[in-house]
Formats: C-alpha cells, sequence, structure tokens
C-alpha cells in the first residue's frame, strides 16, 4: 500500500512538473531570434518601470533593426498616409480586417493607445478586403481618431510580410522596424513597448 501511495505521489509531481514547464515554454521562446512571434495570449507585459530599465523582449535591439518596408495608402477620409509621414515618431501600423474577430477584440486597446500617445506616436491602420462603407462604419464603431485605409491590391500587406490579420508593427523615429506583434496585441504590451521606444 505504501509502495502504491509513493507510486502515484511520483506521478503526480512529474504531471505537475510537465504542466509548468508546457505553460512556461512559450515565454521563454519568444524571445530568441527566429522563434515565432508572440500573441496576445501568451505574451507577458512588462510593467514601465522595468521599460525604463530593460526595453520589453518583443523590441528589437537598435543594431538589429531593418528599415521599414515602403507604405504608401489611401485612408477612407481620402488622406494620403506614407511612412515617411510618421518619421520622427515612433509609428504603429495595424493590419486589420473590419470583419475579423480578433481584429475587433483588440481594437478598443489599440484606440485606447492611440490617444494616450497622440502627439507622440504616429498610428494607421492598413486592411486588405475592405469596403469604404464597412472601413468607416468599423472606425466609427471603435472610435479609432487615426486613419484607416484598405490596399486592395495586397501589396501592402505582402512587402510587410502580413500572412493573417492581425499584426501590428512598431516603427522607430528613423523609420526601423522595432517590434511586431502576430496575432493581436493589447494595450499593456504596446503601451510598454511605445514608452521604451519614446525613450531611447
Amino acid at each position: 500500500m505504501r509502495i502504491r501511495f509513493v507510486v502515484l505521489a511520483f506521478l503526480g509531481a512529474a504531471v505537475l512538473a510537465a504542466a509548468v514547464a508546457a505553460c512556461a515554454a512559450p515565454d521563454g521562446a519568444a524571445g530568441r531570434p527566429g522563434a515565432p512571434a508572440t500573441s496576445a495570449a501568451t505574451r507577458t507585459t512588462s510593467t514601465p518601470a522595468a521599460a525604463g530599465r530593460h526595453p520589453p523582449r518583443e523590441v528589437i535591439p537598435v543594431a538589429k533593426r531593418q528599415p521599414a518596408p515602403a507604405l504608401r495608402v489611401t485612408a477612407f477620409d481620402g488622406a494620403t498616409v506614407t511612412i515617411d509621414g510618421f518619421r520622427g515618431r515612433v509609428a504603429v501600423v495595424n493590419f486589420f480586417e473590419s470583419w475579423c474577430p480578433i481584429c475587433m477584440a483588440e481594437q478598443p486597446d489599440l484606440s485606447q493607445v492611440a490617444r494616450e500617445f497622440a502627439g507622440r506616436a504616429g498610428f494607421v491602420g492598413v486592411s486588405y478586403h475592405d469596403t469604404v462603407a464597412a472601413g468607416r462604419a468599423y472606425q466609427r464603431r471603435y472610435a479609432i481618431a487615426y486613419p484607416l485605409a484598405n490596399d486592395a491590391s495586397g501589396r501592402t500587406w505582402a512587402r510587410w510580410r502580413v500572412p493573417y490579420q492581425p499584426v501590428t508593427v512598431l516603427v522607430d523615429p528613423q523609420g526601423r522596424v522595432a517590434a511586431r506583434y502576430d496575432g493581436g496585441a493589447t494595450a499593456g504590451t504596446l503601451r510598454t513597448a511605445l514608452q521604451s521606444l519614446l525613450g531611447e
């Protein structure tokens, strides 16, 4: 009876250790070069105080940043938006679709952070399969103050290597890609990354 109890206790401990390791694995892998991009479900948000000492792991070191791809789109209000128009500020480029459930789930966070960083960071949203009417309705529904555009050619998504939506890319004031979030981002994650970039 005692032997059976010891065996069961050992097996229970092994299962618990395996579960803990499985939960911890995405966080450990997310910061390594070549690892899959993190998602809102697996990403751990750094605190602002920690961001002041060390940049969030999603933020690419300055020496390793590459120039952002070209971006020139016509917003639903008719204005032309380019990546060069954000030069000197951090830019947040969000690839979305108005009918995408994950995009709708993250949009309130994006709208909130855009309001918080107004004047310090520029935001733009780019869809691929939207109409002007759908885009404007989405903009009204989520009180989006920044420009939204649709690039039906798909060239913008291709240049930015966006395979699906949502994808959010942060570009530093020098026009280099500084962070990328595939599959959704949270207000806390974006806020911490933007604070880090603005403090460089």
